[in-house]
């Protein structure tokens, strides 16, 4: 009788073993950098979506960090503001923030999308997928940015780390390893007859004064006011 129950807790331990280790093999595949489908990324340099300088030397999309402004460290941060005004209610474009398309979103000369990973659920997410179901904090993006029109392609990404329903604001932060360090956050507020302002700030630093300064300044406010526009475009 003994040998029997020994003989069913050596069963019991085995399938339990067998089990964790599926879970984790999945739970893995599912954020292991190589595990982006390239067919379903639709652009001409697919290639460079996986072997950017963000996931070098990282095997899971979890191990992508944010680097996040923080006051404290202010002085060594540069800002940039810019606004916008949308002839729609708060309530409407800040619902269309949240939940536009993302090839609505990221179409345009200087912004492509590249794919999606959710750290929340573990998953890619690609152009056209039913599953996505609008922006999410722990989001992380990958796009291109087309410079000197399309001569230089640029990979950048970004966590989305904060959506403040109360305060209507969402902030995004670039990922560790790229050129800039920083934040950008969007407030909405109604104006006066009742339509919507939008105040875009950014806050950078990369280790080049130069660029700082004379070049990320113009070519930012480009590429925010095609995505701002985007999404103005598709509320018509």
């Amino acid at each position: 009788m003994g040998h029997h129950h020994k003989i069913l807790t050596f069963k019991t331990f085995t399938l339990l073993i067998l089990f964790i280790t599926l879970c984790f093999s999945e739970s893995y595949g599912q954020s292991a950098v190589d595990s982006v489908d390239l067919n379903k990324v639709y652009q001409k340099r697919k290639k460079k979506f996986v072997k950017n300088k963000y996931l070098k030397n990282l095997n899971s999309f979890n191990q992508l960090l944010p680097t996040c402004y923080k006051t404290s460290d202010s002085s060594n941060f540069n800002l940039q503001i810019d606004e916008y005004y949308i002839n729609k209610s708060i309530n409407t474009v800040w619902n269309q923030y949240k939940n536009i398309d993302l090839k609505q979103s990221y179409s345009g000369n200087l912004v492509k999308f590249g794919f999606l990973y959710c750290k929340t659920e573990n998953k890619i997410i690609y152009s056209g997928d039913k599953s996505y179901r609008g922006m999410r904090e722990g989001q992380v993006v990958f796009i291109r940015l087309d410079l000197l029109k399309g001569i230089k392609k640029l990979v950048v990404a970004y966590e989305i780390t904060e959506i403040d329903e109360t305060h209507k604001t969402i902030q995004f932060c670039y990922i560790k390893n790229g050129i800039s360090e920083g934040s950008q956050k969007i407030f909405l507020s109604e104006t006066p007859n009742g339509n919507t302002k939008i105040i875009h700030k950014t806050f950078f630093k990369s280790n080049s004064k130069f660029r700082d300064k004379r070049i990320y300044p113009g070519f930012h406010k480009r590429v925010i006011t095609e995505l701002h526009q985007n999404l103005i475009n598709s509320l018509h």
